[in-house]
């Protein structure tokens, strides 16, 4: 591991760590204002979705700091365990909030795997086999 990527990878932890926590002291702090109109409540949902990923960030990061630049995320520890206290904080400020929460976090969740799968895709080469006939015979 290099030190300039161990280094980023810290950066980027303490950086999403930190706006995790100023996310959710935000929407506890205005948790009236969101309980006003629908609308407001679906905004806090949404906002509660950045701090799913902002927290799942900050977890996978130290993760790979810990276990290597190799670890990935997987569903039943890391991100199960992000998305249930997000929603659990999203219940705190109102109950829809946590509902839009979970779905606008699973649609977050979808685009940062679509990300994660194309910027960290090694391309395997691979030797294909001659395709044979019936009889044995090579294709040509």
């Amino acid at each position: 591991m290099s030190a300039s990527s161990s280094k980023s990878t810290l950066v980027s932890s303490i950086i999403s760590g930190l706006l995790s926590l100023v996310i959710f002291a935000t929407l506890r702090f205005c948790a009236d204002w969101f309980s006003d109109s629908q609308l407001k409540v679906l905004l806090g949902g949404y906002l509660f979705s950045w701090l799913f990923i902002l927290s799942l960030t900050c977890v996978s990061n130290v993760e790979m700091l810990v276990f290597g630049q190799d670890f990935q995320a997987k569903l039943v520890p890391e991100i199960l365990f992000c998305l249930s206290l997000t929603v659990a904080a999203a219940g705190i400020v109102h109950r829809v909030c946590a509902t839009t929460s979970i779905l606008f976090s699973l649609v977050g969740l979808y685009f940062l795997n679509r990300i994660s799968n194309s910027y960290y895709s090694s391309s395997v080469a691979t030797v294909d086999a001659p395709a044979l006939r019936k009889g044995g015979k090579k294709f040509k």
